[in-house]
């Protein structure tokens, strides 16, 4: 008598719904873990660029007698670091895609490019030189002192004559987990968060001896 052929076990439709729902719950631990990986390298990359600027410019400074490069009369600092620097790429931050300006996506600290001189800086050190960009905005710097005549003591104080604000408007805060990389005067780099950079007094490290630059005023 011939055998009954045995009936081969498959999923209910609840098994399924609970695999399905797992698969679900490992995606959404996982993939958060996935992106901050990703921006950890991207991050990684972009400090790389920021050390190599830094160290660019400080190569500068040794050749042209401890003077910052120079934003006056539409120098853009990029154009004049570039020969030292050797190559597009560390102008450009893996994390950044924008046209805000396509020629890099770092912002110089103006106090530096408006006629202070390396001697000037009494904790280079301390002091921030290179900072990343906001998206969307076309500017080579950023101005970390307020207005002529007025006081130090607040962040409102950074306001031009019509409103615009060239130190907070022009920097990212949190573009890589959170924090940015800065390059500093004395040529390294590092990530910091932005309360960390403007810690007292204001403007914190982006201006610690509250230089004024000797050939530019606000309007």
């Amino acid at each position: 008598m011939p055998s009954t052929p045995s009936r081969r076990p498959g999923f209910t439709l609840i098994e399924l719904l609970v695999v399905i729902a797992i698969i679900a719950i490992l995606a959404a631990i996982l993939f958060p873990v996935f992106a901050r990986a990703r921006e950890k390298a991207r991050q990684t990359s972009c400090l790389s660029n920021v050390k190599q600027l830094g160290t660019s410019i400080m190569m500068y400074v040794s050749d042209y007698d401890e003077k910052f490069v120079s934003t006056d009369d539409d120098w853009h600092w990029y154009a004049l670091v570039y020969p030292y620097a050797g190559n597009d790429q560390v102008f450009q931050c893996p994390s950044l895609n924008d046209a805000g300006n396509p020629y890099t996506d770092y912002a110089i600290n103006g106090v530096l490019a408006h006629g202070v001189n390396q001697s000037d800086i009494r904790k280079p050190a301390g002091m921030i030189m290179l900072g990343e960009r906001a998206r969307d905005v076309n500017w080579d710097g950023y101005h970390p002192w307020p207005r002529d005549g007025v006081s130090w003591n607040s962040l409102s104080a950074y306001l031009a004559a019509d409103g615009h604000n060239w130190f907070l408007l022009h920097l990212a805060e949190d573009r890589h987990n959170e924090g940015c990389n800065y390059a500093f005067a004395d040529g390294h780099g590092k990530w910091l968060k932005w309360n960390q950079t403007l810690e007292p007094p204001v403007p914190g490290m982006h201006n610690p001896d509250r230089l004024v630059p000797r050939t530019i005023h606000w309007d």
